[in-house]
């Protein structure tokens, strides 16, 4: 499982999103990614904000 999102000190996080853009628009924890068992990769927002994957939005929840 890979985490994505906004590190701070008291969160840290796998892939720091914050240093693509501007920080206030990412989640602490915007989003994981993880590996099926049948080797497919699964994206979930954990977020408010949509993740664009391919240019389709992945929505939070």
């Amino acid at each position: 499982q890979i985490t994505l999102g906004r590190a701070t000190k008291d969160n840290q996080i796998d892939v720091d999103l914050a240093l693509e853009g501007p920080a206030w628009k990412i989640s602490r924890k915007q989003g994981v990614i993880k590996l099926k068992n049948n080797g497919e990769f699964f994206i979930a927002n954990e977020g408010r904000r949509p993740i664009y994957i391919d240019g389709r939005p992945v929505l939070g929840g």
